[in-house]
């Protein structure tokens, strides 16, 4: 949000006072403020003048920060969830005498956090595979199971929030819990909309189907609301256009009664139901931004499928500088290479020839990662959550953690349709805030514990089930 230097002057500006003295601008409230990371922030500028001052800001606003100019001498820069750094704002206050003055001003804002600064956060979504079937098998992933926890923090106790799928995606980006249509994977509804009312007080959408209403707020919605920056990275996405009904923000049309996705083809692996963006009316309806944000994958080269519009770009290419690489970045890859199919069917991937589900996963992981954690933004403020959804094979686990609450419209079973979640898949998380070799046994974590993580990494509020947990990613995990 910018303001130009000339853009406020004082055609509005009161008349000058003719008991007192014509005068230049001063201001005459502090130029620092301080503030904690959570907790609104609100600051008035001050300044004395004759006739009264314009306020202007002349440079760019932090990420959530507003300003207002009163036309009282007086201006108000505010932030409902501040987040935490410095920052330098330039200020300008303008009135005319016999000409017109101005002065400038820096105001310096600082906002304090117990956790890290981390402005850089991907999350990479496996399949089905249990704990035992991924971190516990060094001979058949060792990437996963050994080289990335020695790089970062093993949780051992990490579970999903349902089954099937759709759910724990869902649930990961909005803390809405699973309901009969979504634990199932929308094979029987369908896409079709979520009928029922909200809970205002819990913050959980009542009803069952699949695609949650436009006021279910999504992680996304409250980066978007804060000025930071998203984008859901989908393998094979595109590929064929005609089966994934569209290039970006590819998905069946609204209501209808099947998706042609739910399996792979020889050349497209991607799945809609392991999109999560997609289930939300907040962010599919605004095309534009769906368009540009829920995109191919690319290759490791940044090619792009055949007739992606203009401007879209890959992760890789995204990859290239901070300024590029979005703050939350979700990536799916597709059905061979994320562990779902055994025996793989579509043909493109990086994890193509692992042998087994979870050796495809370790090739695709060992191509991805390493341009993951070289890039600038990584490197400088990054966070990697890698995990599954649910723990479904070898055996089915439906147990849970963390008070989780059974969802508003769940089978009789649970949110696990056995059970009451989503069983232990484990997680690692990657990060220059992280001590290598930490391994996290004692506490429990879910989906919901990530979300309200990554909201409160980014100062946000949390949303549905997040707001009830009581585990995060906090001292316990990062090193200070």
């Amino acid at each position: 949000m910018f303001v130009g230097v000339g853009a406020l002057l004082v055609q509005f500006a009161p008349a000058a006072s003719a008991t007192k003295p014509l005068s230049a601008p001063v201001f005459s409230s502090k130029a620092t403020v301080t503030g904690k990371q959570g907790k609104p922030l609100s600051f008035t500028v001050k300044t004395k003048a004759n006739p009264t001052a314009d306020v202007a800001v002349v440079s760019p606003l932090p990420p959530g920060v507003t300003f207002t100019d009163n036309h009282n001498g007086t201006a108000t820069l505010s932030d409902p969830t501040p987040l935490a750094g410095s920052y330098s704002i330039g200020l300008q206050a303008t009135n005319t005498t016999s000409q017109a003055n101005t002065t400038d001003q820096t105001v310096s804002f600082t906002v304090t956090s117990k956790l890290p600064l981390i402005r850089h956060v991907f999350v990479i979504m496996l399949e089905n595979q249990d704990y035992s079937a991924t971190f516990g098998s060094p001979t058949v992933d060792p990437y996963l199971a050994h080289t990335l926890p020695s790089q970062g923090a093993l949780l051992t106790n990490y579970y999903g929030i349902g089954h099937f799928s759709n759910d724990n995606y869902a649930g990961f980006i909005s803390g809405q819990p699973p309901n009969s249509a979504n634990q199932l994977d929308c094979l029987g509804s369908g896409y079709t909309d979520i009928l029922g009312g909200f809970d205002e007080i819990a913050g959980i959408q009542q009803g069952a189907g699949c695609v949650f209403p436009s006021g279910v707020t999504t992680l996304a919605n409250q980066l978007d609301a804060d000025g930071l920056t998203w984008k859901g990275y989908q393998e094979d996405m595109g590929n064929n256009p005609t089966r994934d009904n569209g290039i970006t923000c590819a998905h069946p049309a609204d209501g209808a009664a099947s998706d042609p996705t739910t399996a792979a083809s020889t050349t497209d692996g991607y799945t809609t139901r392991h999109d999560p963006f997609l289930y939300f009316h907040s962010i599919i309806d605004n095309t534009g931004e769906c368009n540009q944000n829920v995109v191919p994958l690319g290759d490791t080269s940044g090619n792009m499928p055949t007739g992606t519009p203009a401007g879209v770009t890959g992760l890789t290419t995204d990859l290239a500088s901070v300024a590029t690489t979005p703050n939350f970045s979700f990536i799916t890859p597709n059905l061979c290479d994320d562990g779902h199919d055994a025996t793989c069917v579509n043909t493109t991937g990086a994890g193509q020839g692992g042998g087994t589900a979870v050796g495809d996963i370790d090739k695709w992981l060992q191509t991805w990662v390493p341009i993951i954690e070289s890039s600038p933004a990584y490197q400088q403020d990054g966070l990697l959550e890698i995990t599954g959804d649910e723990a479904e094979t070898p055996t089915l686990d439906s147990t849970a953690c963390c008070g989780e609450t059974v969802g508003p419209a769940a089978n009789s079973g649970g949110n696990g349709i056995t059970g009451p979640g989503g069983g232990v898949v484990g997680a690692v998380l990657l990060s220059p805030s992280i001590t290598a070799g930490t391994v996290v046994s004692k506490t429990s974590y879910n989906h919901y514990s990530s979300l309200a993580s990554i909201e409160d990494l980014f100062g946000l509020p949390r949303l549905g089930e997040a707001a009830t947990v009581a585990t995060t990613f906090d001292k316990g995990i990062f090193a200070h």
